[in-house]
């Protein structure tokens, strides 16, 4: 019966499914997956309907899959061929244009009216933040974070929704004191060449996305014994120029 949390998947359905093999992934065992299911790799759909049918994975949304929930209505209406609203949005420009939107579009358009509706209703009741406890440790989970700058008495249920799935955190940004954050969203290369690929673990914050989708590794943590799990991503490695490094 253990936990395990991983993040920013991105589409790569082979790495996840991988994962769950080294992991020995069994049906007592607990899966949560912290933002960002969709998007930039090549399997988002069949990804997202593999993890909608194993009830012990559990959501929370990324600002990918926020695109998604937003759009999906729509998208359903449109392949039912009865009008087009969403190409004159910016929003969906930018999940379109800078962000593999549409070859997440083309694979949901692609499915059976009842599996889109499956998305729908799945997006609609996931959390953008889950509290965990275990092992007299108390975890926030949150696609990106939050900003530092909040006053003392902040409350999560308080948040913006657009900064818990959008917020770029420091190494270390976590405002509130009784909890331990386990974020997403910002590939831990980003925070120095020690981290490349890899889980990064700090007192008060532990940052998950090892960037799987820019060649790096999908990475995994079992929170009981703070185990950490790693596979090879198949994707093209992208070159990132560190700060020490300019």
């Amino acid at each position: 019966m253990a936990t395990y949390v991983m993040s920013d998947l991105h589409g790569c359905k082979s790495e996840f499914d991988q994962m769950l093999e080294k992991i020995n992934f069994s049906p007592s065992d607990t899966l949560w997956i912290v933002g960002d299911i969709c998007d930039r790799g090549t399997h988002s759909m069949e990804l997202l309907l593999q993890i909608i049918s194993m009830k012990n994975i559990h959501c929370i949304i990324g600002n990918h899959d926020e695109w998604l929930k937003k759009f999906s209505r729509e998208l359903i209406i449109m392949k039912k061929g009865l009008y087009d609203r969403c190409d004159q949005r910016e929003d969906y420009i930018l999940w379109r244009r800078s962000n593999s939107g549409d070859d997440t579009i083309e694979q949901f358009l692609a499915l059976s009216y009842t599996k889109c509706m499956d998305i729908l209703n799945y997006w609609k009741k996931a959390p953008y933040y889950h509290y965990l406890k275990l092992n007299g440790k108390q975890y926030l989970l949150v696609h990106a974070g939050f900003f530092m700058d909040h006053k003392k008495n902040f409350r999560v249920k308080d948040a913006d929704k657009t900064e818990m799935i959008w917020a770029y955190v420091e190494i270390d940004d976590n405002p509130f004191n009784d909890c331990i954050m386990i974020v997403g969203h910002t590939p831990t290369f980003f925070y120095g060449r020690p981290y490349d690929g890899k889980i990064c673990v700090r007192d008060k914050i532990i940052h998950i996305d090892c960037g799987c989708v820019y060649g790096r590794n999908l990475g995994c943590l079992r929170l009981d014994d703070m185990q950490e799990f790693y596979v090879p991503s198949s994707y093209p490695h992208k070159p990132f120029m560190f700060p020490d490094e300019y």
